[in-house]
């Protein structure tokens, strides 16, 4: 059995212009919508998203507004009304490994259909619990009370429905269905009372083969239509793909087949268990209930598609309802700044385990990069383009075929930089280390450092080999700002050529002051520190220019992408390189530049400046406003512009959408409220460096930089109290949180007092510190 459900719809145009128009006004609707259906929930509720109306925006390319639940590997996302409901099943390992944008990408395995005839015009109810990652949903009708429970197991890939009655029999209707086209080869079946579709991608023309399984058990006599009275009735659905299992579906027949009541009551405990675990690990409370809702719904989405290690979510996660197209950059690895931002809160907020898969496809494709560096620049190391797949597949691939070339970039050259969209930026491959260095300065894990340090160790090649040393300064030439392509009309190509882009420069500081720390953390390559110092000492200058009384940050030093393009003024790809999640500036390190970056954002919203601004809708979202806790805008504003901020598209599932990508929104809250609680950057802990003094606040198990976890709370404008665990045993140098009084420092057998605005505080392996101001 094979269902395509539905009428897709798609508006595809080829303007960039008009495509844009036509995104802001399906999210203006949205965004209308979502606040007259869909209230975002307060009080005891606000680990609750509330739907009282059908999702408008399922199935669509990029971000839906429906219900979601994943396990990090498999995702859910429910469509339609009560009368026929759709369930979307995505899985991050379903890739198409076509080379030739946009033949490859993330595709859509298929989903379920559950037509229900006596519930059609009933009301609408379905609530998305974080709690335990559970979908709740209640109809009624006259002489019929159906609720459903949906949930797709944290331990095993398999998703769960169960139907439960009151009243008179309900006649429900399934039909599994595996999407189709795109050449993928479809099949379905039965087998011993299951029902089983399979989609692959297996052609000679491909550089590896996907295909996907996924079988149905119903409880109920194994029927696909049934009638439910007052015994529930269970759906369950197991999925598998060729790279988990070579017979993957034989592999998800039996182990649907053998999923009895007993091992479901198992697989409810340790969900429900992992979902317990993952909350504890760390928590806020900042007397605002709004807030709370949105930093925790990130932290739910963020963590129901990313678990799979060696598949990482690409733009859209595991909530796909759609197939990767042209049109929502086929779902893929960017690596300009969307594959790194979902995570950017994670680290903070003390959820390692979430940022595991990270990395992955970067270290798989570096055979790729170090072909790409020599063979089309001439230079040691790795240079990546702006997109990429899994196991070494490059996604941003220019169409092979040169009428395709044609049709989607108006042009028919299609060997622009070899092939492949490098974009005219050198700076993909300093992005990947951004994450790299965050994890390493959270944690010092040794087993990682020495994981990726082979990477870090092609990239510094890289830049050795690429910057040029003129006028006593190191010198990035031909790297572009924005993006260069020939969608940009008809002399794209002279937007070629920048000169000292800001986002280069910045992240070039964080990187050779990364690669020396874990270089001297694994006692390893000594003798290259005078060389990456060098280097360090004499990068060229952020560029500015003066503009009446301020002074302004430039995108870059010479070329198009500064000036005509880019007015001087603070945007998202400068704070990337300059604040967060570069580190490349702070307050010790350059006071005064600080003082221009913050007198920068003060102006947002006071002046035309393209991207940056508070209400940007573009990109920018998941660094601004953490940005702007680093430089030390005002709290109440940033909490005003941040609330006002996701208002604007915040969707009833708790997604906060942009439209440069899906996923990448994520961490914007989470890093915000974290870095307003608490900043570690520069190695020094900072509490409540950007919250107000008059809002009580508390927090729990915060990860700093330094492998520490900071538990404190503000209480009646003075910090009461600060407790650590310090899991590596290194020195912790804190902003004295009572300024120059003197501080009283209990642990296990011994107390102290200490004084000064810095305190440094010797400290053992997971030993636990408490200060107290003294009296």
């Amino acid at each position: 059995m094979i269902v395509k459900h539905g009428t897709r719809f798609r508006v595809y145009k080829r303007q960039a212009w008009l495509r844009t128009l036509l995104f802001f006004i399906v999210l203006l609707a949205l965004n209308i919508s979502c606040i007259d259906r869909n209230q975002i929930n307060t009080g005891k509720d606000k680990y609750k998203a509330i739907f009282t109306h059908p999702p408008l925006n399922v199935p669509t390319n990029k971000v839906p507004d429906g219900p979601i639940a994943g396990n990090g590997d498999v995702g859910l996302v429910i469509g339609g009304n009560n009368e026929e409901l759709n369930f979307y099943f995505s899985k991050n390992d379903f890739w198409k490994s076509k080379p030739g944008y946009p033949d490859g990408g993330v595709f859509l395995p298929g989903g379920l259909n559950i037509n229900i005839p006596s519930m059609k015009g009933t009301e609408f109810y379905a609530e998305q619990r974080l709690s335990d990652a559970t979908i709740m949903m209640k109809m009624k009708n006259k002489a019929s009370d159906l609720t459903l429970k949906v949930w797709v197991a944290s331990s095993e890939n398999i998703v769960v429905v169960e139907f439960q009655n009151q009243g008179s029999p309900v006649k429900i209707n399934l039909d599994l269905w595996s999407q189709t086209g795109n050449e993928s080869v479809n099949k379905s079946g039965s087998e011993d009372g299951l029902f089983w579709i399979t989609r692959g991608f297996t052609g000679p023309e491909l550089e590896w083969p996907t295909e996907i399984a996924v079988a149905m058990k119903v409880t109920k006599e194994n029927q696909s239509s049934f009638l439910i009275a007052d015994i529930p009735v269970k759906v369950i659905l197991g999925f598998r793909t060729n790279h988990e299992s070579t017979d993957y579906l034989r592999k998800v027949l039996n182990i649907t087949s053998e999923t009895n009541d007993k091992i479901l009551s198992s697989l409810r405990g340790v969900h429900e268990q992992w979902w317990s675990d993952f909350w504890s690990r760390s928590w806020i409370d900042i007397g605002d209930d709004f807030l709370e809702q949105c930093y925790y719904g990130s932290q739910y989405l963020l963590a129901s598609c990313s678990r799979n290690a060696a598949f990482p979510p690409g733009l859209w996660g595991n909530s796909l309802t759609e197939d990767a197209s042209f049109y929502n950059w086929a779902g893929d690895y960017h690596l300009n700044y969307n594959h790194q931002a979902p995570w950017w809160g994670a680290y903070s907020s003390n959820h390692i385990e979430l940022t595991e898969p990270y990395d992955t496809p970067i270290l798989e494709y570096m055979d790729n990069a170090k072909t790409h560096a020599g063979t089309l620049l001439n230079k040691r190391g790795v240079y990546y383009p702006v997109g990429i797949g899994p196991k070494g597949f490059c996604s941003s691939r220019f169409p092979l075929d040169s009428l395709a070339m044609k049709k989607y970039y108006g042009t028919y050259e299609n060997n622009i930089e070899g092939g492949i969209m490098f974009l005219g930026q050198k700076s993909n491959n300093l992005f990947c280390t951004a994450n790299m260095f965050m994890r390493f300065y959270s944690t010092y894990d040794s087993t990682y450092a020495s994981r990726v340090y082979p990477f870090l160790k092609e990239v510094a090649k890289f830049w050795e080999d690429y910057l040029e040393f003129e006028d006593d300064r190191y010198v990035s030439k031909n790297d572009n700002f924005w993006e260069v392509g020939p969608w940009e009309g008809e002399n794209w190509k002279e937007n070629y050529g920048d000169i000292n882009p800001t986002v280069t420069l910045g992240m070039l500081r964080m990187f050779f002051r990364g690669i020396k720390n874990v270089s001297m953390f694994l006692d390893v390559d000594k003798d290259m520190h005078e060389r990456w110092d060098h280097i360090l000492s004499h990068l060229s200058p952020i560029p500015t220019t003066n503009a009446g009384n301020n002074i302004r940050i430039k995108a870059c030093e010479g070329g198009n992408g500064s000036g005509s393009r880019t007015l001087p003024g603070f945007g998202r790809v400068m704070m990337h390189g300059l604040i967060f999640p570069s580190d490349a500036f702070g307050e010790i390190r350059d006071p005064e530049f600080m003082n221009i970056l913050k007198n920068e954002i003060s102006l947002w919203g006071k002046e035309p400046m393209g991207d940056a601004n508070w209400t940007n809708m573009g990109n920018g979202f998941e660094t601004f406003f953490t940005g702007a806790a680093r430089v030390g805008i005002h709290p109440d504003t940033l909490l005003y512009q941040l609330k006002t901020r996701i208002h604007m598209s915040l969707q009833p599932n708790l997604w906060i959408t942009q439209a440069g990508g899906g996923i990448e929104t994520f961490s914007a809250v989470p890093s915000c409220i974290n870095e307003m609680l608490m900043q570690s950057y520069e190695g020094i802990i900072r509490l409540f460096p950007t919250w107000p003094l008059g809002k009580n606040a508390r927090f729990y198990h915060l990860r700093a930089y330094g492998a520490f976890l900071v538990s404190s709370e503000l209480k009646e404008k003075q910090v009461d109290y600060v407790k650590v665990i310090s899991e590596k045993g290194r020195v912790l140098k804190i902003v004295n949180p009572w300024n120059s009084s003197d501080v009283l420092v209990e642990r296990k057998g011994e107390t102290e007092i200490l004084s000064g605005d810095i305190l440094n505080i010797d400290t053992k392996v997971m030993e636990t510190i408490l200060l107290k101001k003294k009296g």
